[in-house]
């Protein structure tokens, strides 16, 4: 039951576009007091679409693909009153010494059947509006075509940055992304054209005073935005942890989905205000270096508010 409540919140958080999540990784980001930046991610980033969340329902649902009745308690001669609970229930120490477990009357197991058809309809056509509301947030990419991954490609690879991607199988892929301009206006990575409510990775946002915050609310570990801001790293420890707890098929899913192991570096010569490093900046020269490990340990998200040059 656990495992099928989180998966219902994973699709809900589909909603919001698909699920990005950094592997192995390194991102190192320059920041300049004149107001140049530059901006690189080497490494993993792992696309969950929503294909990959309707097969952990099948796998949730696959004893369930026959019917079997639930077991019947109580008394066969009141059928009316008979108390009828699920086996897992069994061991409560409130039951009474008539709630034994008996035979199902034929019109008990036609009840049980017809709801077991009507949760198994329900199921189908969410997964099946699920799966259009996916398209449509990722510009008409279909996530059951076999040609999805390959048109995936096509689409980033036509943005400038995006200077490598090698699809390694399972949504994952390897990516050499570098981007350069200036700071003026607010910076987002990763943006995939056509592709709506990617969560963000890092945001550097310029103030009007001349200071830029950045932000990486995608290198969380512990999902530090907030179970929509930490995107894929708020929900993935969720999905493990009950992965874990239960030795089932899904287990496997669960255990198999990415965890973010990396570094994020900021260098910069200008006037670092704050920042949540545990170490906070070291200076070579004119540059001050700032540095975070990213790893399921991770409890908050960089962060860092640097002063430049009022423009």
């Amino acid at each position: 039951m656990a495992a099928r409540i989180w998966l219902a919140a994973a699709a809900a958080l589909m909603l919001t576009g698909c699920l990005l999540s950094p592997g192995k990784f390194t991102a190192d980001m320059t920041v300049m007091r004149s107001g140049g930046f530059t901006f690189a991610y080497q490494g993993e980033i792992h696309l969950m679409g929503l294909a990959q969340l309707v097969a952990m329902g099948a796998a949730m649902d696959s004893k369930g693909t026959d019917f079997i009745p639930n077991p019947c308690y109580g008394d066969p001669a009141q059928i009316d009153g008979a108390v009828l609970k699920t086996a897992y229930l069994q061991d409560e120490e409130a039951w009474t010494e008539e709630a034994i477990e008996r035979e199902c009357t034929a019109a008990e197991i036609e009840r049980q059947k017809s709801e077991w058809e009507d949760q198994r309809a329900a199921k189908k056509a969410e997964d099946a509006r699920m799966i259009d509301m996916f398209k449509e947030l990722m510009g008409g990419i279909d996530p059951g075509s076999p040609d999805a991954i390959d048109e995936f490609i096509v689409r980033i690879k036509k943005q400038k940055g995006w200077r490598d991607i090698v699809h390694k199988g399972d949504g994952l892929f390897v990516v050499d992304y570098a981007a350069s301009g200036r700071i003026d206006q607010d910076y987002v990575f990763p943006v995939i054209e056509k592709t709506r409510g990617l969560p963000p990775f890092i945001i550097a946002a310029a103030r009007a005073n001349g200071a830029v915050r950045i932000d990486a609310p995608g290198f969380s570990g512990s999902g530090d935005g907030g179970f929509l801001g930490g995107g894929m790293s708020g929900l993935i420890p969720m999905l493990q942890a009950i992965g874990s707890m239960e030795n089932k098929e899904e287990a496997k899913l669960f255990a198999g989905l990415p965890k973010a192991d990396g570094t994020f570096t900021i260098r910069t010569d200008g006037e670092i205000l704050t920042n949540n490093t545990d170490d906070g900046p070291v200076a070579s020269g004119a540059m001050k270096t700032l540095q975070w490990s990213i790893n399921t340990r991770t409890k908050k998200a960089p962060e860092a508010l640097i002063m430049l040059d009022p423009a």
